[in-house]
């Protein structure tokens, strides 16, 4: 038989996407698995993306981007961080997550290590690899989900070339603070590393904004942020992500962007121009309220989970019912009638993942059953 990609083969499609199947499969299960907000995306954004499209912008765009939701997205971004990124230092791409991959084809040779503090996005591995680099997971369970400088070190070589991080994270909503972000700027300044930032839910942060490294000077070279507008605004399907980095840095990137998708569609480019006049208080305030929701019933039940401070997931350790996460999420499935995600989904262990970005009522449902099953356990 005919050997195939040996980086893609060792890497399985979304466990997310796999536990999701198996929800589907059980009669009366109901799901609290995928980060997808159950508000529709903006009606400005909607009438306009159809406008182009029946107005004939159906013809290839820029590979960048169109030139004004460039400027649009590096002035949005340089007025929350005070940060000075030209148009022409910004892409637009399909997704962030696509911005991610365009990031690290730019800046990775065969080898080269990427540290990642993990629990994180189950992405990030397949396409380091993919890019020909080594994923270096790096646990931070045990120091809050905060990066400590004993921690990185441990884990920095001679072949480590960047470090990629996100925050608010997926999976715990923690933030990272200034002592860790701190370290992030000490270790990539001593030891010449590139820094990705992950910032999809840097906007949907509930206590106060964020430490950020964004717009610091001292990082501009070796800095890339990358961030979309799926989680703020509710576009997840619209698929509109974007990335900036320094003018060498970008340039590489944009080639990246180009070979592996030309461009983001250009209709859907012009519908998303002005976006960022666009209000997101109403959906802040609403994942809020369910995120104190969702704490409040965790903890009523007893189980051992810190509050988020953004993103819209949390995070309960399911250690002390004396097994293991994939088997937790299994029978709570089976028996209990609703889905989650195992911590081995984000290359950790003991703990899963609940999405509060759901309408209350299926919130309540979820509780309910999960409180039914735990105090089963007992």
């Amino acid at each position: 038989m005919m050997e195939l990609n040996r980086r893609l083969a060792a890497n399985p499609p979304s466990g997310i996407r796999r536990i999701g199947q198996i929800a589907a499969s059980i009669p009366g299960c109901i799901a609290l698995t995928i980060g997808e907000p159950d508000f529709d995306a903006p009606l400005a954004v909607r009438d306009a993306i159809a406008g182009a499209i029946l107005g004939g912008d159906t013809h290839y765009p820029p590979n960048a981007g169109y030139p004004a939701l460039r400027a649009q997205t590096a002035a949005h971004i340089n007025s929350r961080f005070g940060s000075d990124y030209k148009p022409e230092e910004v892409v637009i791409t399909v997704g962030s997550t696509q911005a991610l991959a365009a990031a690290v084809f730019a800046i990775l040779n065969p080898g080269d290590e990427v540290i990642v503090p993990v629990p994180a996005f189950g992405l990030y591995k397949p396409q380091i690899e993919m890019a020909g680099g080594v994923y270096v997971p790096m646990d931070v369970t045990g120091d809050g989900f905060q990066i400590t400088r004993e921690n990185l070190d441990q884990h920095i070589t001679p072949r480590t070339r960047a470090i990629l991080y996100t925050s608010p994270s997926n999976p715990t909503g923690a933030v990272l603070n200034a002592d860790s972000l701190a370290v992030l700027k000490q270790a990539a300044l001593q030891r010449e590393l590139f820094l990705i930032a992950d910032s999809v839910y840097d906007r949907l942060v509930y206590d106060g904004d964020a430490p950020t490294l964004a717009g610091d000077a001292a990082l501009r070279d070796r800095f890339i942020y990358v961030s979309g507008l799926s989680k703020p605004y509710a576009m997840t399907g619209v698929r509109v992500g974007y990335a900036a980095a320094d003018a060498r840095v970008m340039e590489q990137m944009l080639k990246a962007h180009s070979f592996l998708v030309v461009s983001a569609p250009g209709c859907v480019m012009r519908g998303c121009e002005g976006v960022f006049d666009l209000p997101i208080d109403g959906m802040l305030t609403a994942y809020r309220e369910r995120r104190d929701y969702v704490y409040k019933r965790l903890t009523g039940m007893g189980m051992d989970v810190m509050l988020p401070g953004g993103a819209f997931y949390i995070y309960p350790s399911v250690k002390k019912y004396g097994m293991d996460a994939d088997t937790f999420c299994e029978r709570l499935m089976r028996e209990g009638g609703l889905a989650l995600i195992p911590a081995s989904c984000f290359g950790a262990a003991d703990h899963v993942r609940i999405s509060y970005c759901y309408a209350q009522e299926q919130l309540a449902e979820g509780m309910d059953r999960l409180e039914a099953f735990v105090r089963g356990l007992r």
